[in-house]
Parts: structure tokens; C-alpha cells; sequence
């Protein structure tokens, strides 16, 4: 596959430069090929788009795409230019913007038009990423429209009017992006992205929000990658992951989409036991899961209060808030009042 790797593409975090570099290593060791820049924390990506980035960013990120590639990782440069574009005018801004990030060596970029929460027509954001096209010929472009799982398309995937148009009107040769049938989608069948690809007729990327949390903080998901059977990964154009921000739990989440990818099917608990972590991490890992079932899980609150007292790791600090969130609803399980946050977190009995 073309694109197998790391989106920093979540809201409420952003990665610094330092970790940047330790997603990259994470990525190399598993032999994955893409990083996709485009935190929706970074003003000049969305809010501001139409402003330029400071040269101190500027340097910074030029000497991140050298790191990147002398580990064979591509960087995707994502802009988010669906607020306040008014078609006359803010091309050429967009096309200045992407001018200035082709200087100083990206290849592939990104046009997103995702949580724009306004009705938009799908020619116009088409046209957007074509005028692109037409003015890099050297730049590989990808996109995410509007509608971008199966549950937004109104009224489905075959018969809504924006992806139609967006769908006709988009280059042909442009991927896009899709989350599945959810935003945040537990699994996929070869069918599923069968479907996908007979509507759009184009090649697909699939946006994998299964680690992801900034809808659910402080939940965090760590088992082994699961979104796909193998067989469907020969269909797409890519898979990448959207996880946390948090750069602890993300390098976990890489290993386990990296197993997948290269058909290691080590057990998470054996994974963490390598890693020599705490065998009462290991015992309440079943609450770690993207869908919890109390009654299978068999936890004993003395673990979670020993990693609360007196683990000390880095990883620790990423998930003490999930550790005390899950004790706090352990010992009020009875309580009503927590019904909408079992909800949330995907917890039953």
C-alpha cells in the first residue's frame, strides 16, 4: 500500500517536534511510510489557514521532512481551507500556502474539508483540490470531503447530492480519505470497503479512528489492532491511524497497527510483559479495550489503585486520568448518574 502510517489529526493536543521525531522512529521500526500532518490544534492549519506559518515553523518543520526522509517516511501536509473561503479571492492564497511548503520539500499535501458543521457544495470543494492539481504537477494531492464515513452521507454513501458532486467533479486520480461506516469505526469488513470503493470508484485511504480519544477523554484504547481483516487491506490506498497525542500511548498504538501490518500476531498482554510493565496493568487491560464488558473482565480494584500509588513510568502520566476515572465509576457502578458516561466509553454491565 502506498500510505501505511501516523496521523497527527485530532483536536485538543499537539504533538511537539521532539515527539514528532519519536513517532517517526516508531514508524521506521515497523517499516510504515507516511506521516500525515494536520492537528486541528494548529491555528495556520484550519482557524487561520489563510495566514502563512512563522519561519521559526517553517524551519522546524523543513528539518522534520530531512528526518523523515532518511527513514523512507513520507510527510503528508494537510490545510483545512473550508472556513471562509470565498472562491475568488482565496485560491491564490491557498495555492501561495501550498507554494511556500513545496519549498521546502513536501510531495504530497492534503486538502481537508472534514467538521466544517456548515452546508457546502461538493463541486466547490472538488474544484478546490483540481485548481490545485492543475497548478502542481509535481505535488501528489489527497483529500477529505465533508461527508467522510458512511454515517454522515445523507442520505447514503449511493444517493447523497454532496458526495455526488464532489464524487463526478474531483479528479479522478485524487484519494480520498474515509473513516468507515462510523467516524470512529470498530471494524471494517472486505465488503464494507468493497462498498466504498464501488461508489467512489477511486482509491481510498483508510482514516482509522479506532485508537482515537478526543471524543472520549480520558478513555485511552490499547489492544491489539483489530479494525480490518488483512484481506481488506489489499483493496485500499493506504491505512493510517488517528490516535491520542499522547506520545506514550501513540508509540503502543503504532507497534500494535505495525503487528498487524507485518502479520505479527503478538497477544497484548505478551506485548506488555516484554515491555516489562506491571503485571496489575496487565490484569485490568480488558478496560483498556474499544468496547468493555465488566462482567468478562473480572477486575480487582486493588490493581487500579496500586498503578494509582505507586507505579511510576511515563506512561503512567498519559493514562492516570482513564485510572482514575475508571475507579471513581468502579465504585459508584450502581449509580445512575454514570449511565451516560458508560455510554461514552463503551462500558456494559
Amino acid at each position: 500500500m502506498k500510505f501505511l502510517g501516523y496521523i497527527e489529526g485530532y483536536y485538543g493536543r499537539m504533538l511537539s517536534w521532539e515527539e514528532r521525531g519519536r513517532i517517526l522512529s516508531g514508524l521506521e521500526r515497523h517499516n510504515l511510510n507516511s506521516f500525515f500532518y494536520c492537528p486541528k490544534e494548529d491555528s495556520f492549519h484550519r482557524t487561520n489557514w489563510k495566514e502563512s506559518y512563522p519561519d521559526d515553523w517553517m524551519n522546524q518543520f523543513k528539518v522534520f521532512i530531512s528526518m523523515a526522509n532518511k527513514k523512507n517516511i513520507k510527510i503528508i501536509f494537510g490545510i483545512s481551507p473550508g472556513l471562509g473561503f470565498t472562491h475568488s479571492t482565496d485560491i491564490n492564497l491557498l495555492i501561495n500556502k501550498i507554494e511556500s511548503i513545496q519549498s521546502i520539500g513536501i510531495e504530497h499535501v492534503a486538502i481537508l474539508f472534514d467538521d466544517l458543521f456548515q452546508n457546502s457544495s461538493g463541486v466547490t470543494h472538488a474544484e478546490i483540490v483540481n485548481q490545485c492539481v492543475d497548478e502542481f504537477k509535481t505535488i501528489s494531492f489527497l483529500t477529505v470531503p465533508q461527508e467522510y464515513s458512511l454515517s454522515q452521507a445523507k442520505p447514503d454513501i449511493l444517493t447523497s447530492l454532496y458526495l455526488k458532486d464532489f464524487n463526478e467533479t474531483l479528479n479522478p486520480k485524487v484519494p480520498i480519505f474515509w473513516t468507515g461506516n462510523q467516524v470512529v469505526s470498530k471494524y471494517s469488513s472486505v465488503e464494507d470497503i468493497q462498498k466504498w470503493i464501488n461508489a467512489f470508484k477511486r482509491p481510498i485511504i483508510f482514516w482509522d479512528n479506532y485508537y482515537a480519544n478526543d471524543y472520549c477523554v480520558p478513555k485511552i484504547i490499547l489492544e491489539s489492532y483489530q479494525s480490518l481483516h488483512f484481506d481488506a487491506t489489499k483493496l485500499l490506498e493506504g491505512i493510517m491511524i488517528n490516535p491520542t497525542g499522547l506520545v506514550e500511548v501513540d508509540e503502543i498504538c503504532i507497534d500494535f497497527f505495525g503487528n498487524f501490518i507485518n502479520k505479527d500476531q503478538t497477544e497484548a498482554g505478551d506485548y506488555f510483559k516484554d515491555r516489562n510493565l506491571p503485571n496489575e496493568l496487565i490484569k485490568i487491560l480488558p478496560l483498556f479495550k474499544f468496547k468493555i464488558n465488566l462482567k468478562e473482565a473480572k477486575i480487582n480494584l486493588k490493581d487500579i489503585e496500586t498503578l494509582l500509588w505507586s507505579w511510576h513510568h511515563p506512561l503512567k502520566f498519559a493514562i492516570y486520568p482513564y485510572l482514575h476515572m475508571l475507579r471513581f465509576m468502579l465504585l459508584q457502578k450502581e449509580h445512575t448518574s454514570l449511565s451516560s458516561l458508560r455510554k461514552r466509553f463503551r462500558i456494559i454491565n
